[in-house]
């Protein structure tokens, strides 16, 4: 444990880091930022306006009872506006993806053992996300973005932005749209719980998990408990591991939280409100340094997630 860098310790060398060479290295992008970000005000502005003087021609129609809409000249309008953010999205986050190539690896290793990959998430790591019922089924596409993949005493966990979509007819419903996580328990779990918000679509559907009522009023307020196991349910699910859930929930300013004890796992479900993670603003110098400061705050806050769930330790959550 004595070779285990302390989030201190973490800290102190991330920022000698990023004052002693990353910011440095970064200033040779600052001119393709300024050119991108005009690209971008140009080419989206255009669609922008085209989108503005489409709306404003579907209901500019006086007729004797009031405004008439042309909902079909308004859709073309919704479509122009759909590819104004687009080209802003598209231009940031290749510009965000060429910053990260340059300085994850060094990032990293502030962090200890822990990788940024920049590849799809393996096909096979995806699917336990499904297999556990952390995400509701069925789902028919689904992406994956700033994945990180590490080991902290003596834990391995994976870290993922992901969104995952169900189809209703011609149309998408997204299931899912946060950060998804994965941590190595200490033991091999029976059975098959879940723990998700009671606003979410409830899981009595799926075969052999029954639902499953705790003592605690408060978290039944908030959560629901569905399980193949109820003993071994009981025995995961105590006061002390619903306190910390419900504090997850409010440390990552997530929407919704929900776990799922699936094989050897924990699996943490963040529905976050905001995009993790991220970098290369467009209007902001490309060493702006409150940014790379976020984004490495926000990866550490879910490494400390092993010591939030004590994960570390042989016993019982």
């Amino acid at each position: 444990m004595s070779n285990i860098k302390t989030y201190q310790q973490m800290r102190r060398d991330f920022q000698e880091l990023f004052f002693n060479k990353l910011a440095p290295a970064l200033q040779q992008y600052e001119k393709e930022r300024k050119i991108r970000l005009f690209l971008a005000v140009i080419l989206g502005g255009i669609f922008l306006c085209a989108g503005l003087f489409l709306t404003f021609m579907s209901i500019y129609s006086p007729v004797e009872n009031g405004i008439k809409i042309d909902f079909e000249i308004l859709k073309s309008a919704l479509i122009l506006y759909i590819i104004a953010w687009g080209i802003w999205f598209g231009i940031k986050k290749s510009f965000e993806n060429k910053i990260k190539k340059k300085i994850m690896a060094d990032v990293c290793t502030c962090l200890g053992g822990i990788k940024w990959l920049d590849a799809d998430y393996p096909p096979d790591g995806s699917e336990i996300y499904l297999d556990s019922n952390l995400i509701p089924k069925p789902v028919y596409t689904y992406s994956f973005d700033d994945i990180f993949t590490g080991k902290y005493k003596d834990v391995g966990y994976e870290i993922a932005e992901a969104e995952f979509e169900q189809k209703a007819g011609r149309f998408s419903i997204t299931v899912f749209d946060g950060v998804i996580i994965k941590l190595q328990m200490n033991k091999k779990f029976k059975g098959n719980t879940i723990i998700q918000p009671t606003s979410l679509i409830p899981l009595s559907k799926y075969t052999g998990l029954v639902h499953t009522e705790l003592e605690d009023p408060v978290f039944e307020a908030k959560f629901d408990v569905f399980t193949t196991d109820e003993v071994e349910a009981r025995y995961l699910i105590t006061p002390s591991f619903m306190e910390r859930l419900k504090d997850l929930k409010t440390a990552f300013s997530a929407k919704t939280t929900s776990c799922a004890f699936w094989n050897k796992y924990l699996l943490v479900g963040l529905h976050t409100k905001k995009d993790l993670f991220s970098l290369g603003s467009l209007t902001k110098p490309v060493n702006d340094e409150k940014q790379f400061f976020q984004m490495f705050e926000e990866i550490l806050s879910i490494i400390k997630l092993i010591d939030h769930f004590k994960l570390d330790q042989k016993i019982g959550l």
